[in-house]
């Protein structure tokens, strides 16, 4: 019993770390920013935080997507 816990412990620890780890990493290996699309706005990933992405007069970069 003590060792389902444990699993069920670890997964759970697990499921909180990955916001965003697959991203992060794959921003660390390919020194660009991922872009990511949520409720119509484009986010960019970087290995240090997200940002909204920007068009080039100023104003919030808009996609087509809802996740």
């Amino acid at each position: 019993m003590k060792t389902l816990v444990y699993i069920l412990l670890t997964l759970l620890a697990f499921s909180f770390t990955g916001c965003g780890a697959v991203d992060r990493f794959t921003s660390k290996i390919t020194g660009d920013a991922s872009e990511t699309c949520h409720e119509g706005v484009m986010y960019l990933q970087f290995t240090s935080g997200a940002s909204v992405m920007y068009n080039p007069d100023g104003s919030i970069h808009p996609c087509n997507g809802n996740s």
